[in-house]
C-alpha cells in the first residue's frame, strides 16, 4: 500500500484515496470512461478509469473512499493514474490518512498568528480583529483556504495568513509610511468570510451563502457587527472594510471597489503574490525535471518550466 506521493511510473501499485472529483467522457468509439481526481494526505493527483460501467460511475461517487490498484503514467510531463481495478470501503475511515495538511503544524501558526496579533498597537483595529476572530476561531484554524487552487488543506487559510503577515512585516519595515497596524488587520481579516463561503477541507466545495454573498461581502459586514458590539466609531472601520472589498485589486477579479489606500494595494500584492507561488509550487513538484506543466488557468493558461 503506497501513498500517491510514492508512485512510480509503470509500476503498479496499491492507494487507498477519496474521489474528489468524477466526470463522464466518451471515446470516439462511445465507450464511456471516467475523469477523476483521487486525494490522499500526501496530495491530489488526474486518474482515469477506462471502459466505465454504471456501477463504476456509482463507485466513483465524489466522497467516496476507494482502494485501487493503479498504473501510474507520464502524460504530457505529469503523472496521472490508469484505474486497473478498485473496491469500495465500508466501515469507519481514519479521516487523517486522507485530509492534506499544512506544511507548518497548526500549533506553530497558531503561535505566529498571535504573536502578530499582539503586535497590533491599534486598540480599535486590534479589538475588531480579536471580535472577528473569536467568533470563527474553531473553525478558522482547520478550514482551507480555497476549493482548489492554493491552500486547499487543513489549515490552508492560517498558513496563507500568517504567510502573508511575514511577507508584511518585511514590507512594512522597508517601506515606514505603510501602516502596519492596519496592513496585519487586513490580511487577517480578509479571507475570514471563506469560512462561511466553502465547506471544509475533505470534499471542499462552494456552499449556498458562498454562492449568494461571497467571502468578501460576508466579512464586510462581520467588520461593521464587530464595531458596533464595541462601539467602535473611528474611520478604521471604513479602512478595514476597505482592506476587504478591494483585496482582489481588480473589478474583474471580484473586488466590488479598487485599491485606493497603500495598505489595500499591499494586501493585494502579497495576497497574489502568495497565492501565485503557492500555485506555481504545486504544479511544478507534480511533474518532471526537464518538463512543463499544464496550463494554470489561475495563472493567465501559462504553463512552468522544472528545470531542477
Amino acid at each position: 500500500m503506497s501513498k500517491i506521493k510514492d508512485l512510480n511510473e509503470n509500476q503498479q501499485d496499491t492507494i487507498v484515496c477519496i474521489v474528489t472529483e468524477a466526470t463522464k467522457g466518451m471515446t470516439n468509439n462511445q465507450s464511456m470512461y471516467l475523469n477523476l481526481v483521487l486525494q490522499d494526505n500526501t496530495g491530489k493527483i488526474d486518474a482515469k478509469k477506462w471502459d466505465a460501467t454504471e456501477k463504476d460511475v456509482k463507485s466513483f461517487k465524489v466522497g467516496n473512499v476507494l482502494s485501487l490498484l493503479v498504473c501510474p503514467i507520464l502524460y504530457k510531463g505529469q503523472m496521472q493514474l490508469k484505474v486497473i481495478d478498485y473496491d469500495e470501503l465500508k466501515g469507519p475511515i481514519n479521516q487523517k490518512e486522507l485530509i492534506m495538511e499544512a506544511p507548518v503544524s497548526t500549533l506553530k501558526l497558531e503561535s505566529e498568528l498571535k504573536e502578530f496579533i499582539n503586535d497590533i498597537q491599534d486598540g480599535d483595529i486590534k479589538t475588531i480583529v480579536n471580535e472577528v476572530l473569536n467568533k470563527y476561531y474553531d473553525q478558522f484554524i482547520y478550514h482551507p483556504a480555497a476549493k482548489s487552487n492554493h491552500h486547499e488543506y487543513t489549515s490552508g487559510l492560517l498558513h496563507h495568513e500568517v504567510s502573508m503577515l511575514k511577507l508584511a512585516k518585511e514590507i512594512a519595515k522597508l517601506y515606514p509610511s505603510i501602516n502596519k497596524d492596519l496592513l496585519y488587520g487586513g490580511v487577517i481579516l480578509h479571507d475570514i468570510g471563506k469560512i462561511i463561503e466553502i465547506s471544509g477541507p475533505i470534499i471542499t466545495e462552494y456552499t449556498i451563502k458562498g454562492k449568494l454573498l461571497g467571502h468578501i461581502s460576508i466579512i464586510q459586514t462581520d467588520i461593521v457587527e464587530a464595531a458596533k458590539k464595541n462601539n467602535i466609531t473611528s474611520n478604521v472601520v471604513t479602512l478595514l472594510q476597505h482592506m476587504v472589498l478591494s483585496h482582489h485589486g481588480k473589478l474583474e477579479y471580484g473586488s466590488p471597489v479598487l485599491p485606493q489606500i497603500l495598505e489595500a494595494e499591499v494586501l493585494f500584492l502579497i495576497d497574489n503574490m502568495d497565492s501565485r507561488i503557492t500555485m506555481i509550487n504545486k504544479a511544478l513538484a507534480s511533474v518532471e525535471v526537464d518538463s512543463f506543466t499544464n496550463k494554470l488557468l489561475s495563472l493567465e493558461g501559462r504553463t512552468f518550466y522544472r528545470y531542477r
